[in-house]
């Protein structure tokens, strides 16, 4: 049992595998439509990205970014290779960010050029743990740690056999406010 699997790949398995599973708007009237075929292959390619980055079971992949299709990919990309989805808000400041990344140890971060250079570059000292940053919207490399998602993606296979999971493994680590104290990590399974 894997919910990527319930989502996406059981429907891109069968006579539903045409049909949409995403309707992307962008705030410009860009729009974007992925069916589930297409969803399966281009989240197989995450949970590849993954795997080859090292990334075992349970560790945490946080997501600071709007709401960009690529984010809802990434996500079940995440599930597929069994780790942790942690999203931040892009509303956060630099301090906000750093306390949910050090409690949830952080191993990749997925974010945009724009918000690592003004939310993250700030605290990167501080953040020992985080092996990998991800941007989305690089086309190249920026270091061995800082990587371009759409060429690691485009580098992946498509094709992702998802391991066995049981309900109880964790799935999403989201954090409270912190308006009353220190946030606090709230496991979904």
């Amino acid at each position: 049992l894997n919910i990527a699997h319930e989502a996406i790949d059981r429907h891109a398995n069968s006579e539903l595998a045409e049909k949409t599973a995403l309707l992307w708007l962008g705030k410009d009237g860009e729009r974007k439509t992925y069916s589930f075929a297409q969803m399966k292959k281009e989240s197989s390619k995450f949970a590849n990205v993954l795997k080859t980055l090292g990334l075992k079971k349970g560790e945490r992949v946080f997501t600071l970014s709007s709401r960009i299709a690529e984010l809802y990919i990434s996500v079940i990309g995440i599930l597929k290779n069994q780790n942790v989805v942690c999203p931040l808000f892009p509303q956060f400041g630099p301090q906000p960010i750093l306390q949910r990344m050090q409690r949830g140890d952080a191993k990749v971060l997925l974010t945009t050029q724009k918000l690592f250079k003004k939310k993250i570059t700030p605290i990167l000292d501080e953040l020992p743990q985080l092996s990998f940053i991800l941007l989305l919207d690089a086309d190249e490399h920026v270091s061995e740690n800082v990587l371009s998602f759409s060429r690691l993606m485009s580098e992946a296979s498509d094709t992702f056999e998802i391991p066995p999971t049981d309900p109880e493994d964790m799935s999403i680590l989201h954090f409270t406010s912190g308006t009353t104290g220190m946030p606090k990590g709230v496991v979904h399974v």
